[in-house]
C-alpha cells in the first residue's frame, strides 16, 4: 500500500483536484486499501503531511471495509478541534458511501452522543446520519435497530425541542432522510416559525416526491402562499408556490396563484410570472392546467403579465437524448430594495426510470436593507442580517456555510472583504462502485466491474459595494471525473472481455451582477462552461489457454467547446445595459 501511495501522491495535492488524474489515482488507491490491513492503513495516515491528509481520509472512508473503518476511527479524534477539516471529509465520505452498513450508522450515532469539540462537525454529523437513514431505507433496512434509533433521535428532538437545541440542524437531517412520517412535523415548523427555521422546513418538503403529499400538505402550502393565517417571508411563499405547482395542482389552485399576481410585492410579482412562464416553456406536467386557466381573461391580462422587476426564473437543457437528459435551472429573487434575497442553481439528470438531483447551490441573504436605508419587505422587518450558501450534491444536502450573521459581523466582513470565494465543498467522491459475477446458462462465468470517481471543488462568493451600489454573486463549480469498466466472460478454452475508460474535466460558473442605483434594477445573470477535455478508450481482448492474446484498442480525445448557456432574452438585454454602464463608469473621472 505504501509503495502504491508513493506512486500517486503527486496527483493528490489540493491544487490538482480539478484534474482527471486525481480521480483516476483516487480509484486505484481505494482498490489497494481494500486489500490492506488496519496497520498498513494507519502507517500511511500517520506519516503524511497535512496537505495530503484530507484526500487520504476520502479514500480510506470510501474503501468501506471493516479494516479501513477501524483505522480511520482510531486516527480521528472528535474531541480535537484542530482536525475538524479531516473530520468533515470523513463524514461527507460516509454520506456518499455506495454500500453503507448498519455498523457505520451505529458508529456515527455513538460519536454524536459523545463529546465533539467543533459544533459545525456536530451539525455535519447529524446531516450525514440523515443521508444514511435514507440510503439504508432504500435498501429495505428501515427496521434495522440503528436506523430506528437514528430516526427516534431526530424526530424526538423536533417534537419536543429543548431550549438550547439547534432546531435547524435536525431539519437539515430530515431534508436528507426524507421520512414520510416527518411531513406533519415539517408542516408545523413551516407555518409556525420564521427565518431560517421555516425556510429550511419548506425546502425540506420540496425535496419529497409529490406522491407523499396529502390534501393537508396542499392546504397548508396554499395557506402559506396566500398568507391566510399570518404574514410569511417571500422565500417561504415562493417555495410553497413551487410545491403546489409541482404536485399536480387543481384548476382552482393554479387560478388562485395567477390571480394573486399583481397583488404581491413588486419583485415577487416578477418572480412568480417567471416561474409560470418557465413551466410553460419547458412543458412541465402542470403546464396543461396553467394553459386552461390562461384562457380566462381575469387571470391572463396585460395588467398582471406586464409587472416590472428584476427577479427571474429559467430552465433549459444541458444535454437531451433518447437515453439520458440533463437540465439546469436558475432562479433569482430580490427584495424590494434591490438586494439579493436568494439565488438558486439546480442541475438534474434524468433517464427513463429515475432522476438524480446532481447539484444545487443556493446563496441567500436577508436583513440587509438597513445598509442602504431601505424599507424591508412585508413580513421581513425583524430578520437579522445574514448571508450564506448551501449545496446539494448527488441528492445529499451538505451543511450550509455562513458568510456573516448579524450586523456587527456584516460590517467587519465588508471592511475586510477580499472578494475571494468561500469553499462550499471540496474533495474526492466515489461516484459508482459496482461488481458482479454470475454463471451464464451455457456454462461460462461472466463478471462486470465498474468504478467511477469524482474530484470536485464548489465555492461561492458575494461582493457588495455601497460606493457603486452594486452586488455580485459568483458560484464556481470545478469537476473532474474518471470512470473505468470491465466486462469479461471466462470459458474453459477462451477468455474474452472489454475494458473501457472515460475521463473529463470541466468548470461551470454562475455569475449574477446587480446594479441597484435605479429602479427597476439592472440584473445580469451568466452561466458559463469552459472548454473541457474529454477522453474515451475501449480495449477488446481474447486469450487462449496456450497463452496467445489478441488485443484491439481504440480511443478518442477531444475538446468540448466552452459555451455560455442561454437564458431568457430579457436577461440578455439587461446584461448589455450592465456592461455598457460598467464601461462608461470605468472611463469616467468620477
Amino acid at each position: 500500500l505504501s509503495e502504491h501511495w508513493k506512486s500517486i501522491k503527486e496527483y493528490m495535492h489540493p491544487e490538482k483536484l480539478s484534474k482527471a488524474e486525481a480521480a483516476r489515482s483516487f480509484l486505484s488507491f481505494i482498490q489497494n486499501i481494500r486489500r490492506a490491513t488496519k496497520e498498513e492503513i494507519l502507517q500511511i495516515v500517520k506519516s503524511e503531511n497535512k496537505e495530503l491528509l484530507p484526500q487520504i481520509v476520502d479514500a480510506i472512508t470510501s474503501a468501506q471495509t471493516p479494516a479501513s473503518l477501524e483505522a480511520i476511527l482510531e486516527f480521528l479524534d472528535f474531541k480535537d478541534a484542530s482536525t475538524s477539516v479531516l473530520q468533515e471529509r470523513f463524514l461527507y465520505a460516509c454520506g456518499f458511501a455506495s454500500h453503507p452498513s448498519e455498523m457505520l450508522l451505529k458508529t456515527l450515532i455513538s460519536k454524536f452522543k459523545g463529546d465533539i469539540a467543533n459544533e459545525e462537525i456536530r451539525e455535519t454529523l447529524l446531516v450525514v446520519m440523515g443521508a444514511l437513514i435514507r440510503k439504508l431505507c432504500d435498501r429495505e433496512g428501515c427496521k434495522l435497530p440503528a436506523v430506528v434509533e437514528a430516526k427516534k433521535l431526530i424526530l424526538g428532538r423536533l417534537e419536543k425541542p429543548k431550549k438550547d437545541d439547534n432546531v435547524r440542524m435536525y431539519l437539515l437531517a430530515l431534508k436528507n432522510a426524507l421520512l414520510p412520517e416527518a411531513i406533519p412535523l415539517l408542516l408545523k415548523y413551516v407555518e409556525s416559525e420564521e427565518g431560517h427555521i421555516s425556510n429550511t422546513a419548506v425546502t425540506a418538503l420540496q425535496r419529497y416526491d409529490p406522491s407523499f403529499f396529502t390534501n393537508e400538505v396542499k392546504k397548508t402550502m396554499n395557506r402559506i402562499y396566500h398568507q391566510n393565517r399570518k404574514v410569511h417571508e417571500k422565500t417561504v411563499r415562493t417555495t410553497a408556490a413551487a410545491i403546489i405547482l409541482n404536485s399536480n395542482p387543481s384548476y382552482m389552485e393554479v387560478k388562485n396563484i395567477l390571480l394573486s399576481i399583481g397583488e404581491l410585492p413588486l419583485e415577487m410579482n416578477k418572480y412568480m410570472l417567471s416561474i409560470i412562464q418557465d413551466i410553460l416553456q419547458l412543458e412541465k406536467p402542470s403546464s396543461k392546467t396553467i394553459r386552461k386557466v390562461l384562457k380566462d381573461m381575469r387571470a391572463h391580462n396585460y395588467e398582471r403579465f406586464a409587472k416590472p422587476g428584476s427577479s427571474s426564473a429559467y430552465s433549459g437543457y444541458i444535454t437531451r437524448g433518447p437515453d439520458i437528459s440533463s437540465t439546469y435551472s436558475l432562479d433569482i429573487l430580490y427584495s424590494g430594495s434591490g438586494i439579493l434575497r436568494r439565488s438558486n442553481l439546480n442541475i438534474h439528470v434524468f433517464d427513463k426510470n429515475a432522476q438524480l438531483h446532481a447539484g444545487q447551490v443556493v446563496i441567500e441573504a436577508q436583513g440587509l436593507e438597513s445598509i442602504i436605508a431601505a424599507t424591508p419587505d412585508e413580513g421581513e422587518e425583524n430578520l437579522d442580517s445574514f448571508a450564506g450558501t448551501s449545496a446539494i450534491l448527488f441528492d445529499i444536502q451538505l451543511r450550509p456555510v455562513t458568510f456573516f450573521q448579524g450586523y456587527g459581523d456584516l460590517m467587519s466582513k465588508m471592511l475586510s472583504a477580499t472578494g475571494d470565494p468561500m469553499s462550499v465543498v471540496k474533495g474526492l467522491i466515489l461516484l459508482t462502485d459496482y461488481s458482479q459475477e454470475f454463471q451464464l446458462q451455457s456454462g461460462p462465468r461472466a463478471s462486470a466491474d465498474f468504478q467511477g470517481g469524482l474530484a470536485i471543488d464548489i465555492s461561492g462568493g458575494m461582493e457588495f459595494s455601497l460606493w457603486y451600489r452594486e452586488s455580485k454573486t459568483n458560484v464556481k463549480n470545478r469537476i473532474a471525473m474518471f470512470v473505468a469498466g470491465n466486462a469479461e466472460v471466462d470459458s474453459f478454452f477462451l477468455k474474452t472481455g472489454m475494458e473501457t475508460t472515460l475521463e473529463t474535466e470541466t468548470a461551470l460558473d454562475f455569475i449574477s451582477t446587480v446594479q441597484f442605483s435605479q429602479y427597476p434594477f439592472l440584473v445580469c445573470m451568466q452561466m458559463d462552461r469552459v472548454g473541457s477535455p474529454f477522453r474515451h478508450s475501449l480495449t477488446k481482448y481474447e486469450s487462449l489457454p496456450s497463452g496467445r492474446r489478441y488485443t484491439a484498442r481504440r480511443g478518442k480525445a477531444e475538446i468540448l467547446e466552452g459555451c455560455e448557456y442561454p437564458l431568457h432574452q430579457e436577461n440578455s438585454n439587461m446584461c448589455r445595459k450592465v456592461f455598457s454602464t460598467a464601461s462608461d463608469s470605468s472611463s469616467s473621472w468620477f
